[in-house]
């Protein structure tokens, strides 16, 4: 379990990873670290447009320079009774994929960037 950086505690469950190793063969194969480095350090957040998990989830992104490509990490949390109520943190979470998008593009699942790491620069000043 980690932390991401709303401050949920975000879990990747076993049937889950299991899936994602079923794509070893992808052109960039995915890693627990991929996983988890995007969730505890993503460079975005983008709304779930997915109609399953609507405001109960996020898609975080992050940049891998290792691989020149994002990485998609969409989480589902619980307990939420008001829309994207995960922002203000303390709730269950848990990884439902994590994936290199085949193309630039988003797919039809992944909304708008909401939530931005600050730049190092823009850290420094406060």
């Amino acid at each position: 379990m980690r932390t991401d950086v709303f401050k949920n505690f975000v879990s990747l469950p076993v049937f889950v990873w299991e899936h994602v190793q079923k794509h070893a063969f992808d052109k960039f194969p995915a890693t627990e670290e991929h996983i988890y480095q995007t969730v505890i350090d993503p460079d975005h957040a983008h709304r779930s447009l997915d109609p399953y998990v609507l405001g109960e989830g996020c898609v975080f992104e992050k940049f891998f320079e290792s691989e020149q490509q994002r990485f998609l990490v969409p989480v589902i949390y619980e307990g939420i009774t008001v829309p994207e109520e995960y922002e203000e943190g303390g709730k269950k979470g848990r990884v439902l994929t994590g994936y290199f998008p085949g193309k630039p593009n988003d797919s039809s699942s992944v909304g708008p960037i909401f939530w931005s790491k600050m730049p190092a620069e823009n850290k420094d000043k406060q």
